[in-house]
């Protein structure tokens, strides 16, 4: 008799499927590596009684490890009381996390405090997948409560890892793997277009992301050939992005596309020169880890300019697989998109170099392989009892 597949709950964000496109292909690889994977979100509604059917966990335990973790976050009040306020989520993930082999959280958010609360009311481990402005932004203090139960910690960067490393976490329960890429998506384009096509900027118009810097660097350019900066995705900052394009005379030059589906930014990143995405670091400590659209143009053959404000490093060899800047350097990210626009030759020497890169180190089939086996190794162990089917 063949083994019955390994049973993976998820608390994410979003249900029934997570909003973060990496977060996705993560699942998908671990459904194809024979997970059976449910995914519960914060933002989902319960009704007030569980189905019989997915009932099992002791309300008396589920309480008190509820109450539990409350206490741990009573410096954080908000937080606190935001946790409390997921009753009836809590209850209905205990009880899906009672049939499973595996509670995963991502973020080392709230999502970590409602793995880690149906965890101690099941029995069933649980690991956190952490990844930016989760690590980067909360307290030492806050983390260490949050994800010292955990089984495992998963960074997708090194970066994320040296995060948790400086908050005094076991070494040993952090393992680094990186988002993996879908590359038969992501074709390699082979030639690079002529001087004149359009930059592409991809990313939620925040802050973070920098894109005023890159618009101040767009009416600084010296090429005969001013290019067109298609920018997408929407977020707060749109309106003052578009009035400082007309502030500095180059509203005609600047195209807001808003949030577009992935098959329309492949086709956009596909016809560009470059992509660039001159992330800073905020004064909360926020800033971007390997930015996924830097794998997925890197992966088409689209060469990046980005900062040094992230975990790009780890990516990015400048002059090599693309070029590194320092954050809010106008002028220096001017001069080195005069550099790159009429030269088409070094573009195609990075873009090649960069393709290689991702496909050794972001295929999914490899990553998707590694994070199957480690949560495999972190699994609840079955006895001939929990193999059975709960009776109907």
């Amino acid at each position: 008799m063949s083994e019955s597949p390994r049973r993976l709950v998820v608390i994410a964000g979003n249900a029934p499927e997570p909003d973060e496109t990496f977060i996705r292909r993560d699942l998908e690889a671990l459904r194809r590596h024979g997970w059976q994977v449910e995914v519960f979100g914060l933002n989902q509604r319960f009704a007030r009684h569980t189905p019989a059917s997915r009932r099992g966990t002791g309300r008396r335990r589920l309480a008190t490890a509820l109450l539990y973790r409350a206490w741990q976050l009573r410096h954080r009040p908000a937080q606190a009381l935001a946790l409390l306020r997921t009753y009836r989520l809590a209850r209905c993930l205990a009880d899906a996390a009672a049939q499973a082999d595996l509670i995963l959280a991502e973020f080392a958010w709230l999502t970590a405090d409602l793995a880690a609360v149906a965890s101690a009311a099941t029995g069933t481990p649980w690991v956190c997948a952490v990844h930016a402005w989760d690590i980067f932004t909360q307290p030492r203090r806050l983390l260490r409560a949050r994800l010292k139960d955990a089984a495992c910690i998963v960074a997708c960067s090194e970066a994320a890892a040296r995060a948790v490393a400086a908050f005094d976490m076991d070494a040993a329960k952090t393992v680094i793997i990186h988002h993996g890429l879908p590359l038969e998506e992501y074709p390699f384009r082979g030639a690079q277009p002529a001087d004149g096509a359009p930059l592409v900027a991809v990313g939620r118009l925040e802050p973070k992301k920098g894109f005023d810097t890159l618009i101040a660097a767009l009416a600084r350019l010296r090429t005969p050939q001013p290019p067109m900066l298609h920018l997408v995705g929407d977020g707060s900052r749109r309106a003052a992005l578009e009035a400082l394009a007309v502030r500095l005379g180059v509203q005609s030059r600047v195209s807001f596309h808003g949030r577009l589906a992935p098959d329309a930014v492949r086709q956009i990143m596909s016809a560009a020169s470059l992509l660039v995405l001159p992330s800073r670091r905020l004064p909360d400590g926020d800033r971007d880890g390997i930015a996924n659209v830097l794998i997925e143009a890197m992966a088409l053959g689209v060469p990046v300019v980005t900062t040094t404000a992230g975990a790009a490093e780890e990516i990015v060899e400048d002059r090599r697989t693309g070029r590194l800047v320092p954050p809010d350097d106008v002028p220096a990210l001017a001069a080195v998109l005069d550099e790159l626009l009429p030269d088409a030759a070094q573009r195609g020497q990075m873009a090649a170099a960069a393709r290689a890169t991702v496909a050794s180190y972001f295929d999914i089939r490899s990553t998707g392989a590694a994070l199957s086996s480690l949560l495999a190794s972190h699994a609840r162990v079955r006895s001939i009892s929990s193999l059975r089917q709960p009776a109907p």
